[in-house]
């Protein structure tokens, strides 16, 4: 039998890890909301923000902004479908050095009938 333990912290360090997992969490939530909404946009600097209680004296929210990709993409998607770039950046409300930040590529449009949405770039960066 083999078993295994990760070592769980406890006082300010393990705190601060939720607090970056949350973070991360509400990142990726933001980005996937703004996804659902596909077509629907905030006008241009015009964030969608959530923000939800996450446990005691903590908040966690996000924040996203999303615009229809620019010209001269290369290579071009295909007919029918439009490219949205899009930033959800997550935090909690009392780690400020902490937030999250991703930026996806999203291709949408209609196939058969039937809305979809292609993630075709994601990049997180924030704290591990």
């Amino acid at each position: 039998m083999v078993m295994v333990s990760v070592p769980v912290g406890t006082g300010e360090g393990a705190g601060r890890y939720h607090r970056a997992a949350v973070a991360r969490n509400m990142a990726r939530a933001g980005a996937n909301a703004a996804i659902a909404r596909f077509p629907v946009l905030n006008p241009v600097g015009s964030p969608y923000v959530r923000r939800i209680p996450v446990g005691p004296n903590v908040t966690g929210r996000y924040s996203v902004t999303s615009r229809k990709a620019g010209l001269g993409i290369v290579p071009a998607p295909p007919s029918g479908f439009e490219e949205y770039e899009l930033v959800s950046v997550g935090g909690v409300t009392d780690l400020s050095d902490g937030d999250v930040r991703i930026e996806a590529r999203i291709r949408y449009g209609q196939e058969y009938g039937v809305p979809k949405a292609r993630i075709v770039k994601w990049e997180e960066s924030g704290p591990p």
